[in-house]
């Protein structure tokens, strides 16, 4: 199951307060190597400003749902004010997560780079193509589902 939250960003809150949020939504006491989201945190700032994650959402994958996030920028943040709703599990409570976030083609080799130095449960993608495994996810759920529209207009 796919969980999705909202998060006012600029004006409401600046890139680094958007991400601190984003990371007070997904971990807790529990949460294994919870030093990464922070070592993460000026890419993830970079991600935020460039206002990426308003059409393409961070992914959160480990514990429990799968969840995404999107952030809100200008007079939606506005809107949707600083209120975000809690989880109910922590994503980053187990030992397996992950987080992918979207950035620009020609940023995403050093961003990896970078990425696999301080943080490696994070990752960024081109903005413009999911990651593998959701185009997977995609592709598979488009298999399994075939309606036949033509039977309906029948009697």
């Amino acid at each position: 199951m796919k969980v999705k939250r909202e998060i006012a960003s600029v004006p409401v809150r600046s890139a680094a307060e958007t991400w601190k949020a984003i990371i007070a939504l997904i971990s807790g006491p529990d949460t294994p190597d919870a030093s990464t989201l922070t070592a993460a945190a000026s890419i993830m700032e970079s991600l935020i400003a460039d206002e990426h994650p308003a059409s393409v959402p961070f992914t959160v994958k480990g514990n429990g749902d799968r969840l995404v996030i999107y952030c809100r920028y200008n007079e939606e943040a506005l809107e949707l004010g600083t209120d975000i709703d809690s989880l109910t599990w922590n994503p980053t409570g187990g030992p397996g997560w992950k987080i992918t976030a979207p950035t620009e083609a020609s940023d995403v080799p050093w961003m990896n780079g970078t990425l696999k130095d301080r943080a490696p449960r994070i990752t960024v993608h081109d903005v413009k193509k999911p990651p593998a495994d959701d185009e997977e996810t995609t592709k598979a759920a488009a298999d399994t589902l075939a309606i036949n529209w033509g039977v309906l207009g029948e009697s």
